[in-house]
């Protein structure tokens, strides 16, 4: 009877772990982090005020029973130094590349961006035209942030030229553009576009059409922290809110 009662309890157990999804947890706080990257992250380092990022992490996090989740911003390669070592536990989506994979696991693609050079249009009052290569911009004196990654060819044929000038934010960089101590910036196009409207900036920064890159952007979890073992989790609600057209509403807000 005994080792009926045993199997029985046994067979119980492996029926209940079959039927609990596999996105239910214990309550856990998840710890995210980012810099200030408006309009994907709002605020500052001392006070987060949402963005398109956080709203998606939201979303997220609000189709895993059990977890919830909180944003930190401080600068970029400060929470890529503690996502490595563990002291936060994600970084919202960001690109994928072999150094980051060394201490994140990526989930599935979130969404897309798309990076670009803006111009000082006062300076360059015909715009400037550019057909993909490099080389023919070479010349010209780039900003960028610090620790971003965009392409590794446009940094090698850049640097290769002069220094590039790097900064921890985008309206700073955008001033050097403004005082013509830069002569391009490359950034995320949304970004650009974001913070030249923000502080009425758009008569004076224009964009090169044409994009230095189209890369998928993915939440990256904590290989340190532990965090990587809700990757599973974080896909099922990435589908699930794809499916239900949640990801392009929330990014529908990125300005044009």
């Amino acid at each position: 009877m005994g080792w009926c009662m045993l199997s029985q309890g046994r067979i119980l157990a492996i029926f209940i772990g079959a039927i609990i999804p596999l996105h239910s947890w214990a309550q856990t706080n998840l710890t995210f982090c980012y810099d200030p990257y408006p309009p994907y992250t709002l605020g500052s380092e001392e006070s987060l005020q949402g963005g398109l990022k956080v709203d998606l992490l939201q979303a997220v996090t609000e189709h895993i029973d059990g977890i919830t989740a909180n944003v930190i911003l401080m600068p970029w390669k400060r929470c890529q130094s503690q996502a490595k070592a563990g002291e936060v536990d994600g970084i919202l989506p960001l690109f994928r590349n072999e150094e980051r994979e060394e201490y994140l696991v990526f989930t599935d693609v979130t969404h897309q961006e798309g990076s670009a050079f803006f111009y000082n249009s006062t300076k360059f009052p015909d715009g400037i035209n550019w057909n993909g290569d490099f080389d023919e911009l070479s010349h010209l004196r780039l900003g960028m942030l610090n620790g971003s990654f965009i392409d590794a060819d446009m940094e090698t044929v850049f640097s290769e030229a002069r220094e590039i000038t790097r900064v921890r934010d985008v309206k700073t960089l955008m001033q050097l553009l403004l005082k013509s101590r830069v002569d391009l910036v490359a950034t995320e196009r949304s970004v650009g576009i974001y913070t030249a409207q923000q502080n009425g900036w758009q008569d004076k920064i224009a964009t090169i059409e044409l994009s230095i890159s189209e890369r998928d952007s993915q939440f990256g979890l904590s290989i340190a922290s532990g965090a990587k073992h809700y990757l599973n989790a974080f896909n099922q609600a990435i589908k699930e809110l794809s499916d239900a057209g949640e990801i392009d509403r929330i990014f529908s807000r990125i300005p044009k």
